[in-house]
């Protein structure tokens, strides 16, 4: 799980820089008459053709990405933005791109947008000349390659997966039916420990643990502890302990998670409350 937290700040940070860029209309006060359908999209293939000098943007990341195609024998571009999905098998992209001599190219998305300069260029004017050369399927044989790879490690090398990258079907459920868990990530276990009764919404600690192939979990570590105030912080080891006792005991028989049927080790992490 601590790997994706630099994800997770990255999540963040471009919600909270969306949030700031976007103007939030009044529609009370709305002219319907004004409203104009939004532009269909762009043709970045003829648009590229001949692109406006002043649009220095689009411009740049066609010279990037024409230096790029000079060192290398081909670039797979990843983009990042709010929004973008972040593939299970991202290092074993790598693993296929360093065999084929590729580079892994980067197509950064923000969400601030200025008049008469076109983002996206870069991974445009790549996946092009990557088409023109290696043909329409060369990404999805990258990626085709890189699930191979993953599987292998998933069977052979007991590798590790997020239950953040498994479809809903393939994720880890625990099989006791008297568990409750708020959207299979909250829980609440009950303590004699004097606390105060008043801080209990501001009281949680995070766990992360590992379900094995056999159902079982293993790898418990608190991750995360949010207590406002300090409020109880003398029970803090106390509770924390209670609660990883009580994943042991009570949270150790579940439906193993699958990565495309295969029968793969799953990292989770449960978010516990005190009552």
């Amino acid at each position: 799980m601590k790997k994706y937290y630099p994800i997770l700040f990255v999540f963040f940070f471009l919600i909270v820089s969306c949030k700031k860029n976007t103007e939030t209309a009044n529609t009370s006060t709305l002219d319907t008459t004004k409203i104009r359908k939004p532009p269909p999209p762009l043709d970045y293939a003829e648009y590229m053709k001949n692109v406006p000098k002043s649009d220095s943007l689009c411009n740049g990341e066609i010279e990037r990405a024409k230096d790029d195609l000079s060192k290398y024998d081909g670039i797979y571009v990843q983009t990042i933005c709010y929004g973008c999905d972040f593939k299970p098998y991202e290092e074993e992209i790598k693993e296929v791109l360093k065999k084929r001599k590729f580079k892994l190219g980067i197509q950064d998305i923000g969400c601030v947008r200025y008049e008469g300069q076109t983002v996206g260029c870069y991974s445009e004017y790549i996946d092009l000349k990557m088409k023109e050369k290696y043909g329409e399927n060369y990404k999805s044989e990258i990626e085709n390659e890189a699930i191979k790879i993953l599987i292998t490690n998933i069977n052979n090398n007991n590798k590790i997966i997020s239950i953040y990258d498994l479809e809903q079907n393939e994720k880890p459920k625990i099989l006791d039916p008297k568990i409750a868990m708020e959207n299979d990530y909250y829980i609440t276990i009950k303590t004699d420990l004097p606390i105060n009764r008043k801080s209990m919404h501001n009281l949680f600690t995070d766990i992360d643990f590992i379900i094995e192939k056999d159902g079982t979990i293993s790898n418990l570590e608190e991750t995360n502890w949010v207590n406002e105030k300090g409020i109880d912080e003398k029970f803090k080891q106390d509770l924390i302990n209670l609660a990883i006792n009580t994943l042991k005991k009570n949270y150790n028989n579940w439906k193993p998670g699958t990565y495309k049927r295969n029968k793969a080790r799953v990292q989770n992490s449960l978010r516990i409350s005190f009552e």
